[in-house]
């Protein structure tokens, strides 16, 4: 069929357009296989991961079901950019394999014309990867968490996140916090209501507690105890009256897995607001931005290594090398998003100099390899 195709395109445009459809197709089908069946892996590993944990807290077959089901997203979502690495390198291989990449050559199909269907692929996938991150995996895996805290793990902790803070209740006391640092141990803002008999007895404010193994203690809070003679009002340092560990938690963390993108930057305009500055959300927005764009980076990084022709080998090498640099691309840009949420690099550097460095390499390595093209 290919070469059919191949013939029309000598006699102009419309069969160069069929050949740039036929292609596009190609690719997008063998990315899809390629998704789905890296998200099946995926989707097995992370249940054979949690195994242990469902069997710990005897968690039903329900709950068991509908937390896999809420996780499914956020699997597809970490898997779509190496899809499509994977997807166009299976797919130029194809066409290698059936001689048509020759057969392109000898009817004078030209290296930028042959890459603009695999690159309208990539584009295709950043679309699908940007309603996937900014929106759609966010929300499930809200509800995930919350399965995970409340109905597996059954630590008495009930509440939520939004952009102005987190709630949560324990026993008779509901917490009202603006910010929250699992990883160090840390809250910001706090408003404590202590309810005795159905009305407020107490009220607990601090600017912050920081937990020190064993206690929530603020060095400056306000205590205000409510009572038939009147108002009792104390500052100075004490402790909250809550013995959960930071991890205990998590529900009320403003962790980025749970925010759309939309309430990631409220919430930074609303810490702003208040005098907080934090450099680990500035990061999470800025990476989330920027790893929407993996697919059509990791689409330009493999392309220059699949177009090789046979009669110019080392098309095994060539594959082989297109798959180790988006592994790297993929590693790298981790590696300084953490970075980056650790401080060390700002947070508009450790999200996007990967992807320019990324962009940069695809675009010197097509224009190199393109020699290799007839």
């Amino acid at each position: 069929m290919g070469l059919a195709l191949l013939g029309s395109a000598e006699k102009g445009r419309p069969g160069t357009d069929t050949l740039s459809r036929y292609i596009f197709t190609k690719a997008a089908v063998m990315c899809t296989a390629a998704w789905i069946s890296l998200s099946l892996l995926v989707f097995a590993s992370v249940f054979l991961g949690n195994l242990g944990l469902f069997t710990e807290y005897d968690a039903g077959g329900s709950v068991v079901a509908l937390y896999m089901l809420y996780s499914t997203p956020q699997i597809i979502h970490w898997v779509l950019p190496f899809s499509v690495c994977v997807g166009i390198i299976a797919a130029q291989a194809s066409f290698s394999r059936h001689v048509e990449t020759i057969a392109m050559q000898a009817c004078s199909v030209s290296f930028w014309r042959l890459s603009i269907p695999y690159v309208a692929v990539g584009l295709a996938a950043v679309v699908i990867m940007s309603a996937l991150s900014f929106s759609i995996y966010p929300l499930a895996q809200r509800q995930a968490e919350k399965i995970e805290q409340v109905s597996i793990k059954k630590r008495g902790v009930q509440g939520s996140f939004s952009v102005h803070g987190g709630r949560f209740k324990i026993g008779g006391d509901i917490y009202h916090i603006q910010h929250i640092d699992i990883a160090h141990g840390i809250m910001r803002d706090i408003v404590c209501y202590r309810i005795s008999g159905g009305r407020i007895a107490t009220i607990l404010r601090a600017q912050a507690a920081a937990w020190n193994g064993h206690e929530w203690y603020s060095r400056d809070m306000d205590t205000m105890r409510f009572a038939a003679g009147g108002i009792a009002v104390e500052r100075g340092g004490s402790s909250l009256p809550l013995t959960h560990p930071p991890s205990d938690l998590a529900i009320a963390q403003p962790g980025a897995d749970i925010l759309t993108l939309a309430e990631l930057m409220e919430y930074r305009r609303h810490l702003l607001e208040s005098g907080i500055r934090s450099v680990n959300l500035d990061t999470q927005i800025h990476s989330r931005i920027s790893f929407a764009l993996a697919p059509l980076i990791m689409t330009l990084l493999v392309l220059p290594f699949g177009l090789r022709f046979p009669r110019a080998g080392g098309i095994a090498r060539g594959i082989s090398i297109g798959l180790i640099l988006g592994l790297a691309y993929w590693a790298v840009h981790s590696a300084m998003a953490g970075a980056g949420m650790s401080g060390y690099i700002p947070p508009a550097l450790a999200a996007w100099s990967t992807d320019l460095a990324a962009l940069g390499a695809g675009l010197i390595l097509i224009t190199r390899r393109r020699s290799t093209y007839g």
